[in-house]
């Protein structure tokens, strides 16, 4: 249950679940919509001569749809930002993901909103290429940690019981004003699991599994931080406490958590970053 619960806390950026994506993609489109899809892993290329394969004509309905996603992108300059890093870095899988959304555009005849695009690139990168991002070189696997620090920072201003359904992967309401209030945020963590990705094909980091001294080292420091065994137990094993914990602490205790992770030896925390990000990319 421990490396379970990591998973859950360890990868939103990259995942549907960032700030309630999977929540978003809900909230636009219908349980019967199919999930963009991307073209396969993109393998390490020297930049100069990695450009995006020509795709065969699309049906022009499916060309118009395109054509107003990249508008839509373009009026959401915050999430612009992750598309334009996408198509740099992996050119095939942007013309993939695009098309797709167009596809699925055409499918549901209205055009798809700003925040369900990025929920559904992200998913479908994570797809195409988040098994890289395990293998990231420890300072972009660390960003994506510090970006979900700081989302959950900001989650903590706004409603304490929004952060705790972020730090456990469940919908809230009130997640889809704040992702969208919040584009900033949210393009910056999800630009962190595209650059972990990328630098883990590039350069990949191969690292052990975390043992039973690295969860000891971290339930220790847990407790030197102020943590009781039961928030300690409901982040690491998915225990409910009896009492139940007030969303207040729980969330408080969530940023602890991340901050804790943080401080570990550089070796012991890449170890469980990475087993994180792994799981989370499997899930």
């Amino acid at each position: 249950m421990r490396n379970l619960r990591l998973a859950l806390l360890g990868l939103a950026a990259m995942s549907a679940l960032l700030l309630g994506l999977g929540f978003l993609q809900r909230a636009f489109k219908s349980d019967n919509a199919p999930p963009a899809t991307a073209t396969a892993p993109e393998a390490p290329a020297a930049p100069a001569a990695e450009s995006a394969v020509n795709p065969p004509p699309l049906p022009f309905a499916v060309k118009d749809a395109r054509q107003k996603i990249e508008t839509i992108i373009a009026t959401a300059p915050e999430y612009g930002r992750f598309f334009d890093r996408l198509r740099l870095l992996f050119p095939n899988n942007y013309n993939g993901i695009l098309d797709s959304l167009a596809k699925d555009a055409v499918t549901a005849q209205k055009p798809p909103a700003a925040d369900a695009l990025l929920a559904d690139a992200v998913t479908a990168l994570r797809r195409a290429n988040g098994s890289f991002a395990a293998k990231a070189p420890d300072a972009a696997l660390a960003q994506i940690f510090a970006m979900q620090l700081k989302e959950m920072q900001a989650l903590a201003q706004r409603d304490a019981h929004l952060c705790v359904a972020f730090l456990f992967g469940t919908n809230g309401s009130g997640l889809l004003d704040f992702a969208a209030s919040h584009r900033d945020l949210v393009a910056d963590a999800a630009i962190s699991g595209l650059e972990a990705m990328n630098s883990g094909r590039i350069s990949p980091t191969q690292r052990g599994m975390p043992g039973d001294a690295d969860f000891q080292t971290l339930d220790k420091a847990l407790t030197d931080k102020g943590l009781s065994r039961a928030e300690i137990e409901t982040l690491l094993d998915g225990k409910t406490a009896d009492p139940p914990i007030p969303d207040e602490r729980m969330c408080a205790a969530g940023q602890i958590y991340l901050e804790t992770l943080r401080g570990l030896d550089p070796a012991a925390r890449g170890r469980l970053y990475s087993l994180a990000v792994d799981l989370m990319v499997k899930s």
